[in-house]
Formats: structure tokens, sequence, C-alpha cells
């Protein structure tokens, strides 16, 4: 027991150092409240289905891939888990190949998880969350799941169905973020009843996180243990879509957990880079598709495509990306935004100049991100429109304003901006002198949706002399602009009226008056034509969430044991007396099998 605390206690104080927990969108709401996640674990095909499902409910879920297995025999594949991407799910880790990870060599620990987590972001997702397979873990393993870049880790025990004395529901926020307490995963032997309990019995406890972990998802469930049926399924997310009066919501592992995603890490750490790596495309040593040391951006879904060509300017290879809708996002291709093993380093202050060699049948542009000193990256830039070309074309673009005072590492890559294809081959990285003046544009900073007739602060930040400057908007992702004001006093912002110009992709640009390449540019943000979609809530500015305020009867403890339990209040001491005699029962079922 005390070794199994010293090992919590180790790993709550890692994520503290490392700074991993910063508050879902659950983390400050106030009042006792009940959250259920619906997670799916390995990625077979029969959780195709649970699409459609979470669909008709209106539910988000989170699903945990082993991504060594994506595309085989019996597993989903990239576009169906592009399609739960875009559907608004959460994408996780599961490891490389689902190997009881406690009994690995520490090296063989890091190669699962790392490179795990390191496939999935090269696949454009963003994965913060790994479960660990078969529920195994120590601290050992906690603390490579950290070091690899996850946020958290999902357990298979700890709450009140795995031990009698265990609490009924995790707390918000976990009591250790990678050892997250869950109940029992669903097996053929649970109903609809078990399953409503697990959720009703937190909530007559006051409260709490409540992960139910499913696997196979079969109308005949006979021959395999962890599976449920999928009428069983749907009347399970039906009830809890008509819980939210009861104060019992559905929420995904990223909306509890929050916090953005942490920089690729390899599974062996090599010395950091001052120029591209793998710049023709070459290499693909893991075979997941995606250059080595290059990763797709934002995955959106079957509208957006994406493989290797051996159409090529130079070698065997280049990268073929294709946008099938206007509406399904930009593809795009990035230096991997990584630790310092592909991303180069670079000097703050310093100018860069990018090159690319490309074909396209649409226009695009290059782009840039940096990471800054607090580890995270972040979109800094990006390029003119490059017109369509039938044979291969050389584009640079000097980036024109130097590297910001807390840029340690670049991303440059590039991206399509409408419907079409392009090959893109042979990129180049070289020092450039930055001009003598900038401007940053502050907001948009990307990604809002504006509607028709409102009024939005444009602002932005100038660096040296630029007395004068025109703003100007495009729906066309920069295809041609339209003057919003111009020769205007460089005061650093100004009210903009949404025109009426509906657009899933505008932008916004000021430049100086008398030197148009001093310039800053947004990122694509939305103009629609009616008021924002159910479910936007904006914060009034200078407003902050509440503190956070755990509901009556949560208790925290020990996972997989029987910590979490005193103290709790006689009502909580009653549901741990009858949560023991009902995990006593299941007990004798399961015979305490290993989980999937």
């Amino acid at each position: 027991m005390r070794a199994r605390l010293n090992a919590r206690a180790g790993t709550c104080l890692l994520a503290m150092v490392l700074g991993v927990w910063s508050g879902g969108a659950w983390a400050g709401a106030p009042g006792a409240r009940t959250v259920v996640t619906l997670a799916f674990d390995d990625g077979v095909e029969e959780q195709r289905q649970v699409l459609d499902m979470l669909s008709a409910s209106g539910l988000k879920a989170t699903f945990f891939i082993i991504s060594g297995r994506v595309g085989q025999k019996g597993y989903m594949n990239l576009d169906d888990l592009r399609r739960m991407a875009a559907a608004g799910h959460d994408i996780g880790g599961h490891t490389l190949q689902h190997t009881d990870l406690v009994t690995l060599t520490p090296k063989n620990q890091r190669q699962e998880i790392c490179e795990d987590r390191l496939r999935l972001l090269s696949w454009g997702f963003s994965p913060t969350a790994l479960a660990f397979p078969f529920g195994s873990n120590d601290a050992e393993v906690n603390q490579t799941a950290a070091a690899c870049g996850y946020n958290a880790a999902r357990d298979v025990r700890g709450l009140v169905d795995t031990c009698g004395s265990c609490p009924t529901a995790e707390t918000i926020p976990p009591l250790n973020p990678y050892e997250i307490r869950t109940a029992s995963t669903v097996t053929r032997h649970d109903g609809l009843e078990q399953m409503q309990a697990w959720v009703t019995t937190a909530e007559a406890a006051g409260g709490g996180w409540v992960i139910v972990v499913f696997h196979f998802v079969d109308p005949n469930c006979n021959k395999r243990t962890y599976c449920v049926k999928p009428d069983v399924l749907r009347e399970f997310m039906g009830w809890l879509s008509q819980r939210a009066p009861m104060g019992t919501e559905v929420r995904t592992m990223q909306e509890i957990l929050g916090g953005a995603a942490r920089p690729a890490v390899h599974p062996v750490s090599l010395p950091p880079t001052a120029t591209l790596k793998n710049p023709s495309l070459e290499d693909d040593a893991n075979a997941d598709g995606v250059p080595d040391c290059w990763q797709l951006g934002p995955a959106h879904g079957s509208a957006v495509r994406a493989e290797r060509s051996t159409d090529a300017h130079s070698g065997a290879w280049s990268y073929r990306l294709e946008r099938v809708e206007a509406s399904g996002g930009a593809a795009s291709l990035q230096v991997l935004r990584d630790d310092g093993t592909c991303a180069p380093a670079v000097t703050p202050g310093s100018g860069s100049r990018v090159s690319v060699w490309y074909r396209s049948s649409t226009p695009l542009h290059l782009e840039a991100a940096v990471k800054g000193a607090d580890g995270t990256w972040k979109v800094w830039n990006r390029g003119p429109s490059l017109p369509p070309a039938e044979a291969w074309t050389e584009a640079s673009w000097e980036l024109p304003i130097a590297l910001p005072a807390d840029a340690f590492e670049l991303s440059v890559g590039v991206a399509l901006e409408g419907v079409g294809w392009a090959l893109v081959d042979d990129f180049g990285l070289a020092d450039a002198t930055a001009p003598a003046a900038r401007l940053v544009l502050d907001a948009p900073t990307g990604g809002e949706d504006f509607v028709v007739g409102q009024d939005v602060e444009v602002r932005w930040s100038t660096l040296g002399e630029v007395r004068t400057l025109d703003v100007a908007y495009s729906t066309e992702t920069s295809a041609s602009w339209v003057p919003v004001a111009t020769s205007v006093e460089n005061t650093g912002h100004l009210i903009w009226r949404v025109p009426d110009a509906p657009s899933q992709e505008a932008l916004l640009r000021v430049a100086s008056t008398e030197d148009g390449t001093v310039s800053g540019m947004s990122a694509p943000f939305r103009i629609l034509a009616g008021p924002p979609q159910p479910g936007i809530v904006e914060t009034p500015p200078g407003k902050q969430p509440s503190e956070e305020v755990r509901g009556d009867g949560q208790a925290t403890g020990e996972s997989g044991g029987c910590g979490g339990c005193e103290g709790g209040g006689t009502g909580q001491l009653f549901l741990a007396v009858a949560g023991g005699l009902i995990a006593l029962t299941r007990s004798r079922a399961r015979r305490r099998q290993r989980k999937e």
C-alpha cells in the first residue's frame, strides 16, 4: 500500500512540474454534477457503427486507438478516424501494439507509448490522453506516459465496481491525471441496468466523473467477453442524452482535462537540428504513410486526402495533398511540431526564407508556426497565395517579419487554398535578413464565427515605424482582397463591421501603406449568414470562470485499492457498502479477468 501511494504521489508531482493539468471546460464549473465519458478502446472495425449512434443521440466520445493496427484487418482505417475527428470526437492513444507495458523494459515502454503518439500526431490528430492496455501500469509506466507528451492516462479500475470500498466516481480534476480511475470494462454480462447504475450511483453520491469503457459492439456477443450489443448501447446513449435536467452531461476526455497537445516526443532522443530533416520527403521509416519528420494538418474527415506519390521533382517520392470539398478544411503538410528532433532550432529576431517545389490544380501557400518558451506551438504567419502550376515550379517566401523574441523552434509547411490537388517536394529553409518594421495581427486570431453585421475589433502590434496602413478582408483565402480602410493612422486597432459575404475561410490583413510587404494576416475565420451555432458561448471580456467546487460526497483515494473512502460522509459510506456487495457479486462472474 505504501509503495502504491508513493508511486501515486510521484506521478501527481510530475504532472504539476510538467504543468500538464490546466483544467478543461468542466474544471471551473461550480456545483455538484456528474460527467460521463464514453470511451471506446482499440479502434476495432465494429466501432464504425458507433459514429451514427453518437450522431443520433447528440453525444461525443473518446476513441483510444492502437496506432500500429490502424488499417489492418479487423480495425478501422485512417479515413474512419478522420471522420470521427471531423465529427468532434476525441482521439486518444492506446499504444503502438497493445502490449502489457509493465512487462517491458523502459526502452520498449518508450517505443510503445512515444511512437504511438508520434503516429497519431503525424496523421493530424491531437492526442492528449493515453489508455493503458489491460489497465496495466505502475509508477515507471506513468512517468513514461508523461515523458512521451501525454497530458493524462486512463486506467480500467479504481471505482466502486472494481472494489467494495472504492469511490463511486473519479474527481474533477482527477486525483492523479496519470492514473484516471474508471469502472470495469463493459462485458457481455453487463446490461443496460448495470451501465445506468454506474451513473445513478455517482449522481446519488454527489457527482463526479464516470468513464464507461467499451470494446466490441456486436449483435452476437456470445464469443466475446468485452462486448456490448448495439441496441443496448443505443438505448444507453439515448438515456444519457436525457440526463441533463439531473445535472449529468456527457463530455470527452479532452473537454474535461483541457490543455493543449504537447509537442511530439520521439522514442529515441536525437540532438536538436538546425536544418530541415527529410526535406525531399524520401524517408518513411515507420511506414505510417507520412514522411518522417513531417505531419499532416488537422484532420477534416474524408474531404481531405493525403498520400505519397512517385511523381517526384527529385528522388523517388513527393507528397500529394487533395482537398475534395471546400467546407472540409485546408489540406496541409508541415514539419513535425516536436521536441526539437525534427523542428529546426532558430534564433529569435532573425529572418528565414522558405522554399518548395510544387505542381497543383489550385492555389496554395507556405506557412509557419513557432514553439515558444512555454513549450507550446502557435500558428504564426502565412505567405502569399501561389498560383496553380502544371509543371514543377519552385516557390519561395521570405518571412516578412523577424522571428518572435520567444521563438525557439520553427515549423514550416504548405496548405491548399481551394478544392483540388497539389504535389510538393524538396522543401528548403535558409536564413534571411529581417526587415526593420513588422506588423502582427493580434485579433482575430482565427477559428472564430462572426455574423454578418457584427462589429468586430481588429487589433495589431507594430515593431518599427509604420505611420499609415491599409486594412482589407478576403473571402477567397487571399485570392482577392476587399478594402476595409486605406491610409488610416496606425492606432493599433479599428472596428470592422462584418460584410454580407458568408464564407468558411475569411481572412483579414493589415499592411503598410508605404510598403505592402510589411503586413500581418489572420488565420482563417468564418462569416455566418445567421446567428452563431447553438452551444457556442462567448465569455464576456474580463469575466473568468469560477473556481471548481467539488460535489458533496466526492472523495479522493487510491486507484485500484480502497483509497478515497474515508471522510466521505454517511451517504458515501452507505453507497460504498452497497457498492461492495455489487462488486463482490460481479467479481464471482468476472474472476478478476484482465481487461482487453
